[in-house]
C-alpha cells in the first residue's frame, strides 16, 4: 500500500511539473511582427538646384497577426506607427523621396505592407501583409480584470532577430482616463506590440509609456480594440474576395475551354 501511495504521488507530481504550464506553451511568438519604416529624401539648394544631398530617416515598431486569408494576413499595430504625417512634413522640404514600409516575421522574412484602416482616437492601425502565412493570434472573448497576469512580445529599441523576440511579463492594473494600464516595461519600438493574457490571447496593445517611468504602459481599452479589429477585417476581407473569385473563374473557364475543344 505504501508503494502504491508513493507511486500515485510521484505520478501526480510529474504531471503537475510537466510541459503544459510553461509560458512558452501559450505565447504566440510566430504571430509577432517587427515593423520597419524608412524614408530617403533628396534635398536641393534653392539657389543651386544641382547641389543636392540625400538624407535617411527611420523608425521601428511592433505588430501582431490577427487574421489570415488566402492572399496574406491582417496585422494590428499602433496608429502612430502607420501615420505618415511626419514623413509628409519632411518630404515637403525635399525634391524627391522614397518611403519604405515593411514588416519582418520571426524568421526575419520581409513583407510589403498596405495600411487598411487607422483609428487615431485609440491609436490603432490595421495593415495587410501580402503573402504572409504565419498563424494569427487568438482574440480574447472577455476583457481582463485588474490583477490578471499579462505578457508582451515587442521589439523595444529595435531589439529583434531571427527566432528571437523579447518577452515581458506584468499585470493588468485597470483603466484610467479612457486607457488601460499594464505594468510592462516598454520603450521606443514597443509601439503596436501585443498584450497577451495567460491563455495566449490578445487583450491589448502597447500605445504609449510614461515619459519618466517606462515600466507602466498605456494601451487602448479592450472593447474598442476588439471592435475595431472585427469591424475592419470583416469589411476589408470582402473587398479582396472578388480578386480571388476572378482567379477561380479564370481557372474554371480555362478548364471548360479545354473540354469544349
Amino acid at each position: 500500500m505504501n508503494w502504491f501511495k508513493f507511486l500515485l504521488i510521484s505520478i501526480i507530481f510529474l504531471l503537475g511539473c510537466s510541459g503544459g504550464n510553461e509560458v512558452r506553451d501559450i505565447l504566440p511568438r510566430t504571430s509577432f511582427l517587427k515593423v520597419e519604416k524608412s524614408l530617403l529624401v533628396t534635398f536641393c539648394n534653392p539657389q543651386n538646384p544641382t547641389q543636392c544631398v540625400k538624407k535617411g530617416f527611420g523608425a521601428t515598431g511592433s505588430g501582431v497577426i490577427i487574421e489570415n486569408i488566402k492572399t496574406g494576413s491582417y496585422a494590428l499595430t499602433a496608429a502612430h506607427v502607420c501615420d505618415d504625417e511626419r514623413a509628409r512634413r519632411i518630404t515637403r522640404q525635399g525634391k524627391s523621396y522614397k518611403l519604405d514600409f515593411k514588416v519582418k516575421d520571426l524568421h526575419n522574412v520581409v513583407y510589403r505592407v498596405e495600411v487598411v484602416s487607422i483609428d487615431s482616437t485609440n491609436d490603432l492601425c490595421i495593415i495587410f501583409v501580402h503573402g504572409l502565412k504565419e498563424p494569427a493570434i487568438s482574440i480574447a472573448s472577455v476583457a481582463p480584470v485588474p490583477g490578471d497576469r499579462a505578457y508582451n512580445l515587442a521589439a523595444p529599441m529595435g531589439i529583434f532577430d531571427t527566432e528571437m523576440v523579447p518577452i515581458f511579463e506584468g499585470f493588468y492594473n485597470g483603466n484610467s482616463n479612457g486607457w488601460s494600464l499594464y505594468s510592462l516595461a516598454v520603450k521606443g519600438g514597443s509601439s503596436g506590440s501585443p498584450i497577451i493574457n495567460h491563455r495566449g490571447e490578445l487583450v491589448g496593445m502597447v500605445s504609449q509609456a510614461f515619459y519618466h517611468f517606462s515600466h507602466i504602459c498605456i494601451s487602448p481599452q479592450y472593447e474598442p480594440t476588439i471592435n475595431f479589429i472585427r469591424a475592419v477585417v470583416e469589411k476589408d476581407k470582402y473587398t479582396r474576395l472578388p480578386t480571388i473569385f476572378q482567379k477561380l473563374k479564370s481557372i474554371f473557364q480555362t478548364k471548360k475551354d479545354k473540354i469544349s475543344s
